[in-house]
């Protein structure tokens, strides 16, 4: 997944991403793979570090509108859910059952996604012990490789914490 950081994605924060121990990627992995609305979309997780998330989905005629771009609900699920675990990604050690809600989300469309696929890239802008604020972008990607920006967005999350005291 490494070396897709490395293809020329225009972030903010190049250069200062903190990889996951193997442990808590593994267990991020699985988790997204069990999500059922995820494969229903066809979305895929591409890279994964501490506070950066990319993912990519192949645009099926299912994600689309009556004119042919991606409806804007999807666009909206693709980078809400890119930006959760993103969000995740913040929390560390022995709190690893802890989850995040979706606070705040303001989306920008900027251009109707049609092409082949979706990339979505989210990076964190800053965590805190309960909140985590996110800035999330959505290109499509055409047949030939290239890719336009068509939604941008801003997130906040706040974390979740499990029960620690055992059943009721």
């Amino acid at each position: 997944m490494a070396a897709m950081m490395a293809s020329g994605w225009p972030i903010a924060r190049a250069g200062f991403v903190t990889p996951l121990g193997a442990a808590r990627a593994a267990a991020l992995l699985a988790q997204f793979r069990d999500e059922p609305a995820y494969a229903t979309v066809g979305l895929q997780l591409a890279d994964l570090a501490r506070g950066r998330c990319l993912t990519r989905t192949p645009i099926a005629q299912g994600l689309l509108h009556p004119r042919g771009a991606v409806q804007g609900g999807i666009a909206a699920m693709i980078l809400d859910s890119t930006a959760g675990y993103t969000a995740l990604t913040e929390i560390e050690g022995d709190q690893r059952d802890d989850d995040m809600a979706t606070l705040e989300f303001k989306t920008s469309f900027l251009a109707p996604a049609r092409g082949a696929a979706t990339a979505c890239l989210v990076e964190t802008l800053r965590s805190g012990r309960r909140i985590v604020f996110s800035r999330a972008w959505l290109w499509v990607e055409s047949e030939s490789g290239d890719r336009e920006l068509c939604a941008e967005a801003t997130l906040a999350f706040t974390r979740l914490r499990a029960r620690r005291d055992g059943p009721e």
